[in-house]
């Protein structure tokens, strides 16, 4: 049979079989699609209240039929006050096994299960009003429970899959939510053991020691959807109250024992590297929420018979650390330049920034890879190649001023917060703009120089120190002088040299007279004001070169009375 206006008008006529071959025809019809203009909002609501009508007297096959006829139904905004009434809610969740004290931790009609929980997440995600239903009727309760009751038994991947889904949703729309799993159910520590579990069912006895763990598609979607609700759980960790905050202390080391879990998890495989680096990007962000002293938790004892040397320092093994640096990288690589730059970027820069401010061998180790000792790539502009401090100098004048901030930061932190060596790796011209924003133009360069270690970190390679003292090092572009210009005027006659000189004084004088440049000279009170004409411009530029003689005369006789000290030291 065809569906028509008709049959829609006339749906509590349809006997059960006329009714299931029209859901099952809308279905194979729409099975694509996200937004149903030619069903109207009454025949909307008729479908729906129909569906559930005869839900009771279906077996399992024509349920699942009519619940993924619902599942597309609320894929669409528009007319969603039909799906979201208690009649269409709870059955739902009865069906789903999610009735609070009802949990059904063996479901026997799994694809029902999953079905009707796609539907309740669309819902959830779509709809304030049920968030608040579903808050209220303990789903979040429920799918705690039977994470709790089934993490030592095997449910099904779907339905464990749509569980966290639903959890994170609901965690991430209501904060008393949050609280209630955190503190009544103990949901971080059920968390921690599904990733466990998941990491020690994937590893191999017998491999061979250079060989990690690698995980399936399945696996990453899953640990994808607990780190999200696990990044919901510990978002407002900050922000504790009284009675939460009394547990601080084992708080703490929960969330040390999940900075060590997530280091085990940044060491293991996906199937292909796009899946692998989807995985990182959520540890990262989860690990932004946590606390300084924690990041410690990041390293382990370095193996001494370990052959990737280069993860080691300080007696630590780093590859946790390595594996994010490389992230940062291969982000910037990919998305510098492009609208996603800010959404890609800023978790994982404010992460190795909180690291390498709380963690002296992080900050080191990170200082290695992004800013080690200058040889002869400061014959180019800092802004000049794909090694990561290049991309960094070159984010410091992206026109976002979070990345362009967070990125000058992290650069900033790797230098100690010493003015003098920012300036060194990145040129005055990029840095500028951090300076000026936290107020470092002036001579306190370096206001918290107590946190950072006394020992250097600068050890000058010899092909620096040669270039730098061969050609000097220019500080506003961070480049060697090695440019030598030809004088453009040394063939010409003094005649033509005034011609030109006049030519340039008119236009300057056109463009100062027509507001095009508003050149500024100083008042008698010191303060800025613009000139009015060449002429102004060049008698206040006279002032000043009389006034720098007076100063250099000054300071000679001073050199003088020192016993020519400060002359013998500029000598050498």
């Amino acid at each position: 049979m065809a569906s028509s206006d008709d049959d829609f008008n006339k749906l509590d006529t349809l006997s059960d079989d006329d009714y299931l071959k029209l859901i099952e025809q809308f279905y194979e019809k729409n099975a694509n699609n996200f937004a149903f203009p030619e069903l109207a909002l009454d025949k909307k609501h008729r479908l729906v209240m129909e569906l559930f009508t005869r839900l009771r007297s279906f077996n399992t096959n024509s349920i699942n039929i009519c619940l993924k006829t619902l599942r597309l139904l609320t894929r669409e905004r528009e007319g969603l006050d039909a799906l979201t009434g208690s009649s269409v809610l709870e059955p739902l969740q009865k069906i789903a096994g999610l009735e609070c004290g009802k949990v059904d931790v063996n479901p026997k009609d799994v694809q029902n299960v999953i079905e009707a929980e796609k539907c309740m997440s669309n819902l959830i995600y779509m709809s304030p009003s049920v968030q608040k239903f579903y808050s209220v009727s303990g789903v979040a309760d429920a799918i705690t429970q039977r994470i709790k009751e089934t993490t030592a038994t095997k449910l099904d991947n779907g339905i464990r899959f749509f569980d966290m889904r639903m959890l994170f949703l609901l965690t991430a729309l209501n904060a008393d939510i949050r609280q209630r799993v955190r503190e009544k159910f103990h949901g971080l520590s059920y968390l921690f053991e599904i990733i466990n579990q998941i990491m020690l069912s994937r590893s191999e006895p017998v491999a061979a020691a250079d060989t990690g763990i690698t995980l399936s598609n399945d696996d990453i979607d899953y640990l994808i959807e607990i780190l999200k609700t696990l990044y919901n759980l510990t978002v407002d960790l900050p922000n504790l109250t009284h009675s939460y905050a009394i547990q601080e202390e084992e708080e703490e080391a929960h969330l040390m024992r999940l900075v060590s879990i997530l280091r085990e998890l940044l060491l293991c495989y996906g199937p292909n590297d796009e899946k692998q680096m989807e995985l990182q990007n959520h540890i990262i962000n989860l690990l932004t929420n946590m606390p300084k002293t924690c990041f410690e938790e990041l390293l382990s004892p370095a193996v001494l018979e370990d052959e990737n040397g280069g993860d080691e320092h300080n007696g630590k093994n780093m590859e946790a650390i390595n594996i994010i640096l490389r992230f940062l990288d291969h982000r910037i690589t990919k998305t510098e330049g492009t609208k996603n730059a800010k959404e890609a970027l800023l978790p994982v820069l404010q992460l190795l920034i909180l690291m390498c401010q709380s963690n002296r061998t992080i900050r080191k180790f990170c200082r290695q890879f992004i800013l080690p000792p200058l040889s002869d790539e400061v014959l180019n502009l800092p802004t000049e190649g794909q090694k990561l401090r290049n991309k960094l100098t070159r984010m410091m004048t992206n026109p976002n001023s979070e990345l362009k901030t967070l990125s000058a930061k992290l650069l900033f932190v790797l230098c100690k917060e010493s003015v003098d060596r920012l300036i060194k790796y990145t040129g005055y011209g990029n840095a500028a703009g951090l300076l000026y924003d936290f107020g470092l133009l002036g001579p306190q360069h370096n206001a918290n120089k107590e946190q950072y270690s006394s020992d250097s970190d600068e050890s000058d390679t010899e092909n620096y120190k040669k270039i730098r003292d061969q050609y000097g090092i220019d500080p506003v572009t961070g480049r060697a002088n090695i440019i030598r210009h030809d004088d453009p005027m040394k063939d010409w006659t003094e005649e033509r040299k005034m011609v030109e000189m006049e030519k340039l004084v008119h236009s300057l004088d056109q463009a100062i007279n027509h507001g095009i440049m508003r050149p500024m000279i100083k008042d008698a009170s010191g303060n800025p004001v613009p000139a009015e004409s060449v002429l102004q411009l060049r008698e206040a530029n006279l002032k000043n070169i009389h006034h720098h003689d007076d100063l250099r005369a000054s300071e000679s006789s001073d050199d003088e009375g020192d016993g020519g000290q400060i002359t013998a030291n500029k000598s050498k």
